[in-house]
C-alpha cells in the first residue's frame, strides 16, 4: 500500500529495530616487530599493567571504527604488518613474526591445541638481539598446573618467567648458559597468563613446550561431566572451567521450577582469546531445547517449562571431534582455554523466539504427467485442467500433488560448452525423485497419470478420474488453437557501403576529461561509434577509460569501458561500441587523467536507418538482417524515445576455462572474453517483446571498422500482434483453474460455440447441475445456452479478480505473467496463484507498459556494463545527490548552453542522466502499482508480487523495484514452461520435499569476504557495528540447526551434494561468472608450498592469518590473498540434486547472470542475490538482519528483505526522499558507482525450513 512520500515512512507492519550485539576483538598488530629498551641483562623488569585490560591495546575491538567501504570484485591490500618470514620458518610460535616485546603485546599460544606450526601452535622461537624479549600469553583455569620448558637450540642463554595478568612474576627459571629453563606452577586465577623468554646473552633459536594439566571445572578439582547423564551439579553462582582438544564439552546440571527464569552468562572474550564456546540448554528428559551461539560471549535466558533437573552444555566451536572430519583435505580445528559461567535463577525469563511457522499442506500420492508440446499451448491447457485435482482446498486444508512435464530436452547449458550439462527433463527428474522419495518415507507410491494430448479430452478424463460426483464445475474456453497474427512491415534488399571516419586525439586533450567531454553532432548517417584509449597506464580501479553520452535531446550516458581499468593490467581500452540511437549532440570522454593514456581514437561507422510504425503495445517486434556471405552486419531496434531496446548484449562471452584457472593474469591481459566481438554471420536478429506505440528505428550497421567495402543485405521487420481472443482465453482458463482450485471442482473446456462430447459426458457422469463460467471478453457468448445452469458468469478482469479475492483463504498476493513469447508460462503461474488464492494478471495489459520500462532499464544496464572474467558486469544507472528534474527544462537547457559557451565560467550543467536511477525505476514501480490499484488490489499492509516468466521477457528490474516498505516481490524464471513448473511445484511442495534432504538440519556458508568490525550508517542516520561472520554463525545455528560453514571448494561441494537447507555465499561475484573459494594450494601466494585448510570462514592466508583470527577478511581478484575461482559451468558439472537447498548470495552481478539458473537446474528451492554491485560492510549488515528475520523470527523471505530496503537503498515503493538521498544510498557520492538490484528467484512467501517442522503425512491418491 502506497503511503506518504515525505519524511520517514512507517509501514503498519514495518516494526524496525536493528540491534547488533557484537563484541569482538580484532588483531591490529599481530605479527609486527617491536623494539623497546629494557633494564640490564639478567635483571627482571616488572611490567605491571595499570589495569588488566591493557592487553586490548593490541587485540583491539573495531566496534566503533569507521572503515572504508569495499567494492566487491575489487582488489584491496590492507595496511597491516606482514609476517617477517615468507618461507617455512614459522618462528615465533608459528607466527612467522617476532613475538610481542612486552606483556601487553604478548603473542597468543594454545597449549590445549594441536602443534602444527600455525600461529600460536608452533613451539620454536628466535632471539635476534640482546633486547629481543619474547612474550607469550595463554589461557587456563584456576587450579590447573602449567609446566613450561625452554631449550636453546643455538648457543644462547635465556631466562624464563611466568606472570599473571597483573604483571606479577609467580615463577621463574634463570639457569646460566644454554641449559634448559623449566618451571611448574599451579595457577591461582582463571584467564590469561604470560610467559616471558628474556635474553641473557647471545642470539639464536630455541624450542619450548607448554602443558596445562588437570581440571578444576566449577571448583570441583576435576573435569565437569561430558554428557547429560554425567553432568556436574551446580547451583546459582559464578563458575570457571576449561576446554581443549581433549575435553571439548562441559556439562552442568541444576534444579529449577516451572515458570522460573534460567539465566546463564558465558564469558569467553576475556578468558580465551581467538576461541569460541557455545552454550546449549537441555530439559529434564535430555532433549535439546535452546542454544546461544554468538562468537565469544553468550547470554542464555529461558523460561523453565517444567520442574526438574535441567542441564547446559558448554562446547567449543568449531572444535575438533564435532567439526567436519575430511580425509581428502585439511580442516582447521581450533578452540581452547578458560571460560567464566555465571548462573542465576530469575523469577521469569523472556520467551525464546517462537518456532518457525510451518506451511500446512497435505500432499496427495499422485503425479500428473504432461507430454511436452513445444509447438502449441495444448500442454499448458492440459496443465490448467490438472490444477484443481492437484492443488486444491477441501475442508479448509490445502492438498497438493505435482504436475510435471516429460519430454522437454531443452538443454540447460548456459555457457556454450560441449559437455552435457543436462536438460529441462533433468531438472524435472530431480523434483520427481524428491517427490517419490518423500512418499516412500511413508510407504507410499505415487499414482501416475499421464494425460492425453488434447486439452478437452484431458480435462474430461481428469474430472471423471478425480471426482466421483460434483454438483459444480468450472468452465473455460479451450484457446489452445488461437494464434497471433504476424505482419511484415519492412522488407528491403540493398547494399551498405562501409564508411568510416576516424579521429585520434592526443592523451593531453583538455576536453576529453572535462565535465562535458569532447562534444560532436552526429546525424542519421552514422549508425554506430567505437571508442579506444591506447597506452593506458592505470591498471586498477574502475575509471571509465572511454565513454559515450548523449547531451541532447537526452543527456544520458550509454556505454563505457570501466572494469577493470582497462584490463587486468595496463593496456588498451577498446571495448566501447554503441549504436547512434538518434541524431543529436553527443559527447565522448574519459575519467582518466592526463598522462594516464597516450591517445584516444573515435571511430564513426555509417549505417542505414529505417522507420517503422507500431500502433499497439500488445505486439512483438522482430528485426532481422540477412546476408548471402558471412558479414559483421548488426541490426538494432530503437524505441520512439531514442532508447536502445534490442539486442541485449550477451551476458556471457566465454570461453569456459579449466576449473580453478583465472581469466586475467593467468592469460593474456588483452584477451578475447573482455569485449564483445561477434563472429561474422549470415543472420542477426533483434527482438522486442514489449514495445511502446510510436515510430521505431531499425539500424543496420557493421560491427567493425574494417571488412568488406560493400555488403549486400536484406532487412526485415515483423510485428506479431497478440490475438485478443488468445489473451482472453488464456487469462480466463488460468483464472478458472485458480477458482476451481478453491472450489475443489473440476475444470472443463468448451469451444467458442459448442460443448464437446467429452465435456458433456463428464458433466453428465459427475451430475453437474451448475457451473462457474470464466469467459473474459465474452469469448464463450455463443456456448452459454448449451451449459448447465450458470451460477456465475465472469466476463471482465475485474469480475475475475473480485471473485478470487472473495475467498476467505485469499492472500494479499498478485501473480503476474506474460504471453509474449508464445510459450505457456501462464500454466505454472496459475499453479502458483492457486496455491496463494491469487488472481493471475498479464503484464502486457498494464496501461503504463511496465514491461517496456523494465526492458529499457535492463538493456541500458547491459550495454553500459563491462565484461569481467567473461561475464557482463552490469552498469549503474546515473544518480543525483539531490533532487533534480528528470529531463531537460527550458531553464536547465539554457544554463547548460551558457556553461558550454563560457567554458564553464558561467551557467551550470545537471548531473549526467539527471537521476535516471530514480525516475526510471519510480516510473516502473508506479506503472505496476497503479495498474493493480486500479483493480482494487492495493490492500492493507504489504502486497506480495510474483512474476512468472523468462528473465528476458519480464526483466528483473520489474520485481526488484516492487520490494520495499509497501510491498515485496519475487520472480520465478524459466527457459521453458516445463522448467518453470518444476520450480513452482518445488516451492509449493517444499514443506514435504525438504524432508528428503539428508542435510536439512544443516546450514552452510562460503564466507570469503566479510567485515568483522567497522560500522555502517543506514538511511535512518543510525550507525551499526558489523560482524557478519559472527551474526551468520548465530542465525544459521538457531532453532536447533547445525551450522557447517566451509571455504575450500571441495569441502563446499561435498556439503552441497550431501545436503543442507540453506547456503549463503559472501564474496566476489567475479562479474557474475562463478563462486570463489580458499585455495588448497597455489603458486600465486607468498607460501606456494603450503597446503591450506578448510574451515567455517575464510581467512587472510597471504598474511599468515588463520580462520580463528578476527578482523575484516578480503580475498582479492589478484594477489595478494587471491581467491580460487570456480566458474558456474564447473559448478553445474559437479552439483547433483540440491534437494530444495535455499541459496543466498552476497556478491555483485551474480543474480543478473546464469549462476542462479545453475542452482535452480539442480533442484534448489530459490535464489537470492544482487544483480548489480555491492559494498562491504553495507550489504553484509543488510544480510545479517535479513537472516535474523528469516531464520530466527520465521518471516517470509520477501517480507524479511523488504524491511532492509528503505534502510540501505532507494525504496521505490514509498519514494521517500529520506531513502532516495540517504547516507547509505549515496555513500561515497557519485564517484562510488554502486547500484544494488536485489533479486529473489522463487516464491517471495517462502518460509525457510526449521528442524522444529514435522513431515506432513501424505494422503492416498
Amino acid at each position: 500500500m502506497k503511503e506518504n512520500l515525505g519524511g520517514r515512512v512507517t509501514l503498519n507492519n514495518s516494526k524496525r529495530a536493528i540491534k547488533l550485539e557484537a563484541v569482538v576483538l580484532t588483531v591490529l598488530m599481530l605479527g609486527s616487530v617491536f623494539f623497546m629498551p629494557v633494564g640490564s641483562v639478567g635483571v627482571k623488569e616488572n611490567q605491571k599493567m595499570v589495569n588488566p585490560v591493557d592487553i586490548w591495546e593490541v587485540y583491539n575491538e573495531n566496534k566503533n571504527i569507521v572503515q572504508e567501504a569495499y567494492k566487491l570484485d575489487r582488489k584491496y591490500v590492507f595496511d597491516e604488518s606482514q609476517p617477517v618470514t615468507l618461507d617455512g620458518d614459522n618462528k615465533d610460535a608459528g607466527t612467522k613474526s617476532d613475538a610481542g616485546d612486552k606483556i601487553s603485546r604478548s603473542t597468543p599460544i594454545y597449549p590445549g591445541e594441536p602443534i602444527d606450526d600455525t600461529p600460536g601452535r608452533g613451539r620454536t622461537g628466535k632471539i635476534s638481539s640482546s633486547t629481543d624479549e619474547d612474550w607469550y600469553m595463554f589461557s587456563a583455569c584456576e587450579g590447573q598446573k602449567v609446566q613450561i620448558s625452554v631449550t636453546p637450540i643455538d648457543d644462547i642463554d635465556v631466562d624464563l618467567y611466568l606472570e599473571n595478568r597483573d604483571g606479577d612474576v609467580v615463577a621463574s627459571s634463570t639457569n646460566s648458559g644454554s641449559a634448559t629453563e623449566s618451571l611448574s606452577y599451579t595457577l591461582d586465577s582463571t584467564g590469561y597468563w604470560f610467559m616471558q623468554i628474556k635474553p641473557v646473552s647471545g642470539k639464536g633459536e630455541y624450542s619450548f613446550s607448554i602443558d596445562v594439566t588437570g581440571e578444576n571445572d566449577a571448583g570441583t578439582g576435576g573435569d565437569a561431566g561430558d554428557s547429560f547423564s554425567s553432568a556436574t551439579q551446580i547451583t546459582p553462582g559464578s563458575y570457571y572451567g576449561y576446554l581443549d582438544k581433549d575435553d571439548e564439552e562441559d556439562w552442568y546440571k541444576f534444579n529449577v521450577n516451572q515458570g522460573q527464569g534460567i539465566h546463564f552468562i558465558l564469558e569467553v572474550k576475556n578468558y580465551a582469546l581467538y576461541s569460541d564456546f557455545d552454550i546449549s540448554l537441555y530439559d529434564p528428559s535430555g532433549n535439546f531445547v535452546y542454544t546461544e551461539n554468538y562468537y565469544y560471549d553468550d547470554e542464555l535466558l529461558y523460561p523453565a517449562t517444567e520442574s526438574g533437573t535441567w542441564a547446559v552444555k558448554i562446547s567449543i566451536f568449531p572444535g575438533y571431534n564435532n567439526a567436519p572430519q575430511p580425509d581428502e583435505w585439511k580442516y582447521y580445528y581450533y578452540g581452547s582455554g578458560a571460560y567464566h559461567l555465571q548462573f542465576s535463577i530469575d523469577s521469569s525469563a523472556p520467551e525464546p523466539p517462537a518456532p518457525i511457522p510451518e506451511p500446512q499442506i497435505t500432499p496427495v500420492a499422485k503425479t500428473f504427467i504432461i507430454n511436452n508440446d513445444p509447438d502449441t499451448n495444448k500442454d499448458e491447457y492440459i496443465y490448467l485442467a490438472a490444477i484443481p485435482a492437484s492443488n486444491y482446498i477441501k475442508d479448509g486444508m490445502r492438498y497438493l500433488a505435482p504436475i510435471v512435464y516429460q519430454g522437454d530436452t531443452t538443454e540447460t547449458n548456459y555457457f556454450g560448452t560441449d559437455a552435457d550439462r543436462g536438460t529441462v527433463d533433468t531438472t524435472t527428474q530431480y523434483l520427481i525423485d524428491d517427490w517419490n522419495d518423500y512418499l516412500a518415507m511413508f510407504g507410499k507410491t505415487a499414482a501416475e497419470h499421464t494425460l492425453p494430448s488434447d486439452p478437452i479430452k484431458a480435462a474430461a478424463e481428469i474430472a471423471v478420474d478425480n471426482w466421483e460426483t460434483s454438483k459444480l464445475a468450472v468452465i473455460a474456453v479451450d484457446g489452445s488453437s488461437f494464434t497471433d497474427t504476424e505482419e511484415t512491415i519492412l522488407e528491403k534488399t540493398t547494399t551498405l557501403k562501409r564508411k568510416v571516419e576516424v579521429k585520434t586525439l592526443p592523451g593531453d586533450n583538455e576536453k576529453l576529461p572535462g565535465p562535458v567531454g569532447y562534444p560532436m553532432f552526429l546525424g542519421e548517417e552514422w549508425g554506430a561509434i567505437a571508442l579506444a584509449a591506447y597506452g593506458v597506464t592505470k591498471s586498477y580501479g574502475d575509471d571509465a577509460c572511454t565513454y559515450i553520452e548523449n547531451i541532447f535531446p537526452d543527456y544520458m550516458s550509454y556505454s563505457s569501458d570501466w572494469w577493470p581499468t582497462p584490463w587486468d593490467g595496463a593496456g588498451d581500452a577498446i571495448d566501447v561500441y554503441y549504436p547512434i540511437t538518434q541524431k543529436g549532440l553527443w559527447t565522448v570522454g574519459t575519467q582518466l587523467k592526463a598522462g594516464q593514456f597516450d591517445s584516444y581514437k573515435i571511430t564513426k561507422i555509417a549505417g542505414d536507418r529505417y522507420n517503422i510504425d507500431v500502433s499497439s503495445a500488445d505486439c512483438v517486434i522482430t528485426a532481422t538482417v540477412r546476408t548471402d556471405e558471412p558479414s559483421d552486419l548488426l541490426v538494432f531496434l530503437v524505441d520512439p524515445d531514442g532508447n536502445l531496446k534490442a539486442p541485449d548484449i550477451p551476458r556471457w562471452n566465454g570461453p569456459v576455462l579449466p576449473i580453478h584457472e583465472w581469466y586475467g593474469f593467468e592469460n593474456p591481459p588483452v584477451n578475447p572474453w573482455r569485449r564483445w566481438d561477434p563472429e561474422d554471420h549470415t543472420e542477426f536478429t533483434a527482438q522486442v517483446l514489449h514495445p511502446q506505440p510510436g515510430k521505431w528505428t531499425v539500424i543496420v550497421v557493421p560491427r567493425y571498422e574494417t571488412g568488406a567495402s560493400t555488403i549486400p543485405y536484406t532487412v526485415t521487420a515483423k510485428i506479431k500482434t497478440v490475438n485478443p481472443r488468445r489473451a482472453d482465453a488464456i487469462i480466463s482458463a488460468a483464472n478458472a483453474a485458480i477458482i476451481a482450485s478453491q472450489e475443489h471442482a473440476p475444470l472443463l473446456y468448451v469451444t467458442e460455440d459448442s460443448v464437446p462430447s467429452e465435456t458433456q459426458n463428464a458433466l453428465s457422469k459427475l451430475g453437474v447441475t451448475e457451473v462457474i463460467f470464466i469467459e473474459r471478453g465474452n469469448i464463450g457468448e455463443n456456448v452459454k445456452s448449451s451449459l448447465p445452469s450458470i451460477k456465475d458468469d465472469l466476463t471482465t478482469m475485474q469480475d475475475i479478480i473480485d471473485y478470487i479475492k472473495a475467498y476467505p483463504n485469499t492472500e494479499n498476493y498478485i501473480t503476474i505473467t506474460s504471453i509474449k513469447t508464445g510459450d505457456g508460462y501462464f500454466a505454472p503461474a496459475a499453479m502458483l496463484a492457486a496455491y496463494h488464492c491469487s488472481p493471475l494478471l498479464r503484464i502486457g495489459e498494464a496501461p503504463g507498459l511496465p514491461a517496456a520500462v523494465a526492458d529499457r532499464i535492463e538493456t541500458w544496464r547491459l550495454w553500459d556494463g563491462d565484461y569481467y572474467h567473461g561475464s557482463k558486469s552490469t552498469g549503474h544507472l546515473p544518480k543525483a545527490m539531490e533532487p533534480v528534474p528528470g529531463e531537460w527544462t527550458a531553464q536547465s537547457l539554457a544554463s547548460a548552453i551558457i556553461y558550454m559557451l563560457s567554458g564553464g565560467e558561467s551557467g551550470s550543467i545537471p548531473p549526467v542522466g539527471m537521476d535516471a536511477d530514480r525516475y526510471w525505476k519510480c516510473e516502473l514501480y508506479d506503472d505496476i502499482h497503479d495498474w493493480i490499484a486500479g483493480y482494487g488490489l492495493d490492500g492493507d499492509g504489504q502486497e506480495a508480487y510474483c512474476f512468472v516468466a523468462p528473465r528476458d521477457d519480464i526483466y528483473i528490474p520489474a520485481h526488484s523495484v516492487m520490494i520495499g516498505n509497501n510491498s515485496y516481490a519475487g520472480h520465478i524464471p524459466g527457459i521453458t514452461p516445463a522448467y518453470t513448473s518444476a520450480i513452482v511445484v518445488r516451492d509449493i511442495l517444499y514443506p514435504a520435499l525438504i524432508f528428503v534432504n539428508p542435510g536439512r538440519d544443516i546450514t552452510t556458508s562460503q564466507l570469503m569476504n566479510f567485515p568483522d568490525g567497522g560500522t555502517w550508517t543506514t538511511n535512518d542516520g543510525k550507525t551499526y557495528s558489523v560482524y557478519s561472520s559472527r551474526e551468520i554463525k548465530k542465525s544459521f545455528g538457531s532453532h536447533g540447526r547445525v551450522y557447517d560453514g566451509h571455504c575450500l571448494w571441495r569441502a563446499h561441494l561435498k556439503r552441497m551434494n550431501d545436503g543442507a537447507s540453506i547456503m549463503y555465499y559472501s564474496g566476489h561475484g567475479t562479474g557474475g561468472s562463478g563462486i570463489s573459494a580458499q585455495y588448497e594450494q597455489t603458486e600465486h601466494c607468498k607460501y606456494p608450498e603450503q597446503v591450506w585448510w578448510d574451515c567455517w570462514r575464510g581467512y587472510s592466508y597471504d598474511n599468515w592469518k588463520m580462520p580463528r583470527h578476527n578482523g575484516r577478511v578480503w580475498y582479492n581478484p589478484k594477489p595478494p590473498n587471491l581467491y580460487d575461482i570456480i566458474h558456474f559451468d564447473h559448478v553445474d558439472e559437479l552439483f547433483g540434486n540440491l534437494h530444495s537447498n535455499a541459496i543466498f548470495y552476497m556478491s555483485c552481478t551474480t543474480a543478473d547472470g546464469d549462476g542462479p539458473m545453475v542452482y535452480l537446474d539442480h533442484g534448489a528451492l530459490m535464489f537470492y542475490g544482487n544483480a548489480g554491485s555491492g559494498l562491504c560492510p553495507e550489504a553484509d549488515l543488510q544480510d545479517d538482519e535479513f537472516f535474523k528475520d528469516i531464520l530466527v523470527n520465521g518471516e517470509t523471505i520477501g517480507q524479511a528483505y523488504s524491511k532492509q530496503v528503505w534502510l540501505h537503498y532507494r525504496d521505490y515503493t514509498t519514494q521517500d526522499p529520506t531513502a532516495m538521498y540517504g547516507p547509505s544510498t549515496l555513500y561515497g557520492g557519485l564517484s562510488i558507482t554502486i547500484t544494488t538490484m536485489q533479486c529473489i528467484y522463487g516464491d517471495p512467501n517462502l518460509i525457510i525450513y526449521s528442524p522444529e517442522w514435522t513431515a506432513p503425512v501424505p494422503a492416498d491418491s
